[in-house]
């Protein structure tokens, strides 16, 4: 979430707050009057206490329940669906110890010892039909100047995936944009060997079962800022007790931008299943950029999906700028909001 959608997100959690208090609000968010009403409805609610710059607690806002428990809320605001869990940074599964052995290397160092920006600069110097002057104007190192550069040759459509463009320009007869195409093609293909790579060596490693239950049950707390997250895992059994000695009930609301629409996800069942379970584990789809947590259920003693990590480049295309992961529901979690309009 960038950081004019978590503004917005933050003024309509403390928009909530004010009006469950009964608080007088100016120039309310527009969707603040039916989330708020929604939460009533939901919950007999004695007081309510916005919580989400404390990141000690999960969730954005904490009710105080007239039956005496605690309900921590945490409020999405989506286009549609229920968008992407969490975006976190690239070595996000070595740097909390989700693999172990004698050296772990991350994603960031095992492009390093492959010298990948190297190959892919590499791809991009083959181009004969640079201008210095337009090539100067665009911000970044070499590697993302030339990448943006050859990007905007294939003009891409708005939404549109570079993949889509590159197949459309390589029936060009245009030999700048053929070339364009065809360097971009082969960095997209050097970019997926990488991941396919990478997930080929995290599948020889051990996994630590008790860190990936840290981290895939603090993900569903909504403790996704990285500062906050390395806090978090430092204080897990602290935090669990916490809750436990609340009560607590723990729910997200996803509400539709475009018309305040509102879905309700309870996790409380699920999050006190995933306690009570000591089993979980990685797995590895063939031939796919991502991995799978997954945990055995305690009252079943069936393995459930739970979140897919798909590893990505945010920005200009694949193989480019700002590698991360981007975590997505799956299995019992995907559900879909919003499906029949």
């Amino acid at each position: 979430m960038g950081k004019f959608e978590r503004g917005e997100a933050e003024k309509l959690e403390k928009d909530v707050v004010d009006l469950l208090n009964s608080r007088g609000v100016q120039a309310p968010h527009i969707c603040s009057q039916r989330v708020s009403k929604r939460i009533r409805e939901d919950f007999d609610v004695r007081r309510a206490e916005f919580i989400g710059r404390t990141y000690s607690e999960p969730g954005n806002i904490k009710l105080f329940l007239a039956d005496g428990r605690v309900a921590y809320i945490e409020l999405k605001l989506v286009e549609s669906g229920k968008g992407t869990r969490a975006n976190l940074g690239q070595n996000a599964l070595t740097e909390f110890g989700l693999f172990e052995g004698d050296v772990v290397l991350s994603w960031q160092e095992f492009r390093r010892r492959k010298n990948f920006d190297g190959e892919v600069l590499k791809r991009l110097n083959t181009y004969s039909y640079y201008d210095k002057v337009k090539l100067s104007k665009y911000r970044g190192g070499e590697k993302e100047r030339k990448a943006r550069y050859l990007r905007d040759i294939l003009r891409p459509k708005p939404g549109e995936a570079v993949e889509t463009a590159v197949r459309r320009a390589m029936n060009s007869q245009d030999p700048a944009l053929k070339q364009a195409a065809k360097i971009v093609e082969e960095i997209l293909e050097l970019a997926r060997v990488d991941k396919l790579e990478y997930i080929e060596y995290l599948r020889s490693l051990r996994q630590d079962p008790k860190s990936i239950k840290r981290f895939t049950i603090l993900i569903l707390l909504g403790i996704h800022k990285e500062d906050n997250l390395r806090k978090a895992f430092r204080e897990f059994d602290q935090l669990i007790k916490s809750l436990k000695e609340e009560l607590f009930v723990y729910r997200t609301y996803y509400i539709r931008k475009r018309d305040c629409e509102i879905c309700a996800e309870d996790l409380t069942t699920l999050i006190s299943k995933l306690l009570r379970s000591s089993d979980f584990r990685i797995t590895f789809p063939p031939n796919e950029t991502c991995c799978v947590i997954e945990y055995r259920d305690p009252d079943s003693g069936a393995w459930e999906k739970l979140l897919r990590v798909v590893f990505h480049w945010k920005n200009v295309f694949q193989g480019i700028a700002t590698p991360c992961l981007n975590i997505f529901d799956e299995g019992v979690l995907k559900e879909t909001c919003f499906s029949s309009r």
